[in-house]
């Protein structure tokens, strides 16, 4: 069993998790007043949502797992992909995730029309992305992008599909990269 899905997740004050079991299957609604995120978990993992009774201990979600489904490996692997996709997203609720990524190149730029973004990477056309509603996306300059989003997974996702428009090259990476991470060159 995933040792971290031993310790319960504090729910800070301003977020609210609710446990709804739909069809059979249980899900996790979390909010913070403005977003609204769903969660559907394994059907191995089980979830206790406790409320706080004031004082030292505030309102928790617990993670366990019956002893016949802790057998199986991938029940197991289970609990704690789980476990870390509702502790991000309860954490992302109080604080959004921010990504910067950088265009790095000669030519290289991108400019935000409306709801897309124009990504000109040295290709004979332009590259157009949509951005999700969720996502916060502001362009500072033509060769910065700097993404915000409360889910760590819908923002490594975009990125993942930015990234994906021009690959850093393996002589000068050249291409679209996450500002801070390094890259190894042929001259490394």
């Amino acid at each position: 069993m995933s040792r971290l899905a031993s310790m319960p997740i504090t729910i800070p004050s301003g977020i609210k998790v609710t446990l709804e079991k739909i069809e059979g299957v249980n899900k996790l609604t979390i909010t913070n007043g403005k977003v609204t995120e769903m969660w559907t978990l394994h059907s191995a993992v089980n979830v206790e949502v406790t409320e706080g009774n004031g004082g030292d201990t505030g309102s928790q979600v617990a993670f366990s797992m019956s002893e016949s489904d802790r057998a199986d490996k991938f029940s197991r692997s289970m609990l704690g992909t789980d476990y870390r996709h509702v502790c991000n997203l309860i954490t992302g609720m109080q604080t959004p995730f921010k990504t910067v990524l950088e265009i790095y190149g000669l030519g290289y730029r991108v400019k935000q029309v409306g709801n897309k973004l124009v990504l000109s990477l040295g290709k004979s056309h332009d590259d157009e992305v949509i951005i999700p509603e969720n996502i916060q996306v502001d362009v500072p300059n033509e060769k910065e992008i700097v993404c915000i989003c409360h889910s760590k997974k819908l923002l490594g996702d975009f990125v993942a599909e930015l990234g994906s428009k021009r690959k850093p090259d393996a002589y000068k990476a050249k291409g679209v990269r996450i500002k801070g991470k390094h890259y190894r060159t042929k001259s490394d």
